[in-house]
């Protein structure tokens, strides 16, 4: 894997991890339409733990007082900690055609598009379910961001706001969701790659890539944070709808 493609797709995956895009989409495209290195497994993984520990980071030093004195999310916790549990048995069910066919720039299209109505979601009017209801029907949602194009966090958002969560409480649940996902997503591709024997790949790649996904994921983290705070989540769904049709258009044309 080349220098430029480690450093940029890197930096790719960790500033759209967090924000309402679709990190796994945005990888996949700019690795095709700039005909850059595919990212490993090796490198998949590591990425990822840097994006982790960009969150992890995160809540120590700005809001861990305002999770611990949540009384619903603490309620809740082992709820959210268990919240991986439909995407992961999607991602093991359907493993070989969210790997190969899923990839399509048509299916992509759509998963955009569809991303992009969930986002827009919050501006129907909102339901009032309970926090732990909230939370299951949000990680059944989350399981649909198997596909690329589909955005994780922007399905989690989407769904919560239009559920009864207040939008800045939405993102601090989805920053929430990601860290059990992450972890135990990790854990299971580095089992895959030991039992298919690990792929080399340079150490200084990986090391480039671990850098500018950490810092690219604090800055999304950041940038969620800030627009909470100022603006609602059009810009995002517009921008998902908009670039899935860009997508299907470039797939038939």
């Amino acid at each position: 894997m080349e220098l430029i493609s480690s450093a940029f797709l890197g930096f790719i995956q960790g500033l759209t991890e967090f924000l309402p895009i679709s990190s796994s989409g945005h990888v996949e495209l700019f690795s095709s339409i700039l005909d850059l290195s595919k990212p490993n497994i090796t490198f998949d993984i590591v990425v990822h733990l840097a994006s982790l520990l960009a969150i992890l980071i995160f809540f120590k030093f700005n809001y861990s007082g305002s999770v611990e004195n949540d009384f619903e999310i603490n309620k809740n916790k082992k709820i959210i900690a268990l919240s991986f549990i439909p995407i992961g048995v999607v991602g093991l069910f359907f493993r070989d055609f969210l790997n190969n066919e899923s990839r399509e720039l048509s299916i992509m299209g759509f998963s955009f598009i569809f991303s992009g109505i969930i986002i827009c979601m919050h501006f129907l009017k909102k339901l009032n379910l309970s926090f732990l209801k909230i939370i299951i029907i949000a990680s059944l949602f989350q399981s649909l961001a198997a596909l690329p194009g589909v955005s994780r966090s922007g399905i989690v958002i989407g769904i919560s706001v239009f559920l009864g969560l207040s939008l800045k409480r939405s993102i601090i649940v989805s920053f929430l969701m990601s860290i059990p996902l992450i972890l135990i997503s990790s854990f299971y591709e580095i089992f895959i790659l030991f039992l298919n024997g690990a792929s080399q790949l340079d150490a200084f790649y990986l090391l480039v890539g671990f850098t500018l996904s950490f810092l690219a994921s604090y800055i999304g983290i950041k940038v969620m944070i800030f627009l909470s705070t100022f603006i609602q989540l059009r810009i995002f769904g517009a921008y998902n709808i908009a670039l899935g049709l860009l997508i299907l258009l470039f797939s038939i044309f």
